[in-house]
């Protein structure tokens, strides 16, 4: 295993490819507290119709920490160490905990946290979408497939929150609609 990962970096660096997947493994990490803290925001919340149940968020959150276990494995088969800090990993970490906090600060209410968690979505699938490509590009085909599968599931995270905040705007603005009917103005 780690002669053909040598013979397929032969030529490149390596250590650009394990930074990218230290990255997506504090990303992903991040991830994880992230719906852990909105799971705690919403049992001392009013949550409004059509926003997330405990079940939805925990179902992203474990879909988060799949995402974690994949890139961890990935990581130990390329011979490399996950619990290693690359420098990528160390940014995201630091840009993470800023969401933690915010979210996790009791003067946040949930929808403002549905914001937070949409912006970590939003870069979530860039980061998957970079990795892949790298992976392509560097010949690890079986792990562009597995990243390609948590991208769909990402895709799916962002349609779910971008839901929630929409019908928590408009519970907010006092225009509820029909669960038949497209909201107007708001971009799903």
């Amino acid at each position: 295993m780690i002669n053909t990962t040598v013979e397929k970096l032969e030529g490149h660096k390596p250590t650009v490819f394990i930074d990218k997947l230290g990255e997506r493994l504090a990303f992903e990490r991040t991830g994880t507290r992230l719906y852990e803290c909105v799971i705690a925001k919403l049992e001392a919340a009013d949550p409004h119709p059509g926003g997330p149940t405990r079940s939805d968020l925990e179902q992203i959150r474990n879909a988060e920490h799949r995402h974690f276990a994949m890139v961890r494995d990935a990581i130990m088969e390329l011979g490399a160490d996950p619990t290693a800090m690359t420098p990528c990993a160390d940014l995201v970490a630091v840009a993470g905990l800023g969401w933690v906090q915010a979210i996790a600060d009791p003067r946040t209410t949930l929808n403002q946290c549905l914001d937070i968690l949409l912006i970590a979505e939003l870069a979530d699938q860039g980061g998957w979408e970079l990795l892949i490509g790298l992976a392509e590009q560097l010949g690890f085909d079986d792990l562009a497939q597995q990243f390609q599968a948590a991208l769909a599931e990402e895709d799916q995270h962002v349609l779910r929150v971008r839901g929630w905040i929409t019908a928590a705007l408009l519970g907010e603005a006092g225009a509820m609609r029909r669960s038949d009917e497209q909201p107007t103005g708001v971009r799903r």
